[in-house]
């Protein structure tokens, strides 16, 4: 939950999660639908799909090779070694990177394979004989509390003595990605209490969530618009009400409320109620 999503956003759903599945088995057995529906608003849903794939080979086979899940990368295996079992392994984060450019004064682009085996070097040299849970949360918390991306906390800083970089030096992340802007113009129709929906594929972005469908060129009222951004796309939603005869191919009348939808659409729903 935590890959490109900031703490304050995850806690709720974390709590709501470890609520409906306490333990990995109780993941692995539950249908995909509901891991959709209590993810639902998080964003990345590839996320949970990972997250459910791996959970039904954690709860046959172990954590005895976690690179080889779904959805765990190098930082994701270091976390979970380090904190969750109490291995010696090193991680690099956002915050944690940023920390290490600022100590050392690392200017290259981060993204760049020849900074990351720089970062990960150094990470690797630095770690203690023991605790390393402790010493890789510690690190992360000083990027996210202390060392902030801007008016960073140096004062207080337990490394100032030893950063070189001056306090206002920025995370070299290459060149900004330009934002693109997309206008989606969908139906809204409802009939005795269900509303008009499609679902998604299974692969794929938003995959098997259900969606309000497109307009495909058919008239209608406008009744609202709504602006939301995902990565690089600023996205401008229209919702219409239009005249139907009968029920476009690929769409259903369904009761919404326990399905998983993308955020944007259920604002949408809620908005024109």
């Amino acid at each position: 939950m935590l890959q490109q999503t900031r703490v304050e956003t995850v806690i709720p759903y974390y709590d709501r999660w470890m609520r409906a599945f306490p333990t990995v088995e109780s993941l692995a057995r539950a249908p995909f639908r509901r891991v959709l529906k209590l993810w639902e608003g998080l964003g990345y849903y590839t996320r949970a799909r990972n997250l459910h794939r791996a959970a039904k080979i954690v709860s046959q086979s172990g954590f005895s090779e976690l690179r080889r899940l779904p959805g765990v990368g190098r930082y994701t295996a270091g976390a979970i070694a380090s904190i969750a079992f109490g291995e010696r392994a090193a991680l690099v984060d956002g915050n944690v990177a940023r920390v290490f450019a600022r100590v050392f004064d690392i200017r290259a682009n981060v993204k760049l394979p020849a900074t990351q085996r720089q970062l990960w070097t150094l990470a690797e040299m630095l770690l203690p004989a023991r605790e390393c849970g402790e010493f890789n949360q510690a690190l992360m918390e000083l990027g996210a509390l202390v060392c902030l991306p801007a008016n960073p906390r140096c004062a207080v800083c337990p490394l100032r003595r030893v950063c070189v970089a001056p306090t206002d030096a920025l995370l070299n992340r290459g060149a900004k990605q330009r934002t693109k802007t997309v206008t989606h113009d969908v139906i809204l129709a409802r009939r005795a209490g269900k509303v008009l929906l499609r679902r998604r594929p299974a692969t794929g972005l938003l995959a098997g969530m259900w969606e309000l469908p497109p307009l495909d060129g058919r008239r209608g009222r406008l009744v609202l618009t709504l602006r939301h951004t995902i990565t690089d796309k600023r996205i401008t939603l229209r919702a219409w009400q239009c005249r139907l005869r009968g029920t476009p191919r690929g769409c259903r009348w369904v009761s919404p409320r326990s399905l998983a939808m993308p955020a944007a659409h259920r604002r949408a729903l809620a908005s024109a109620h």
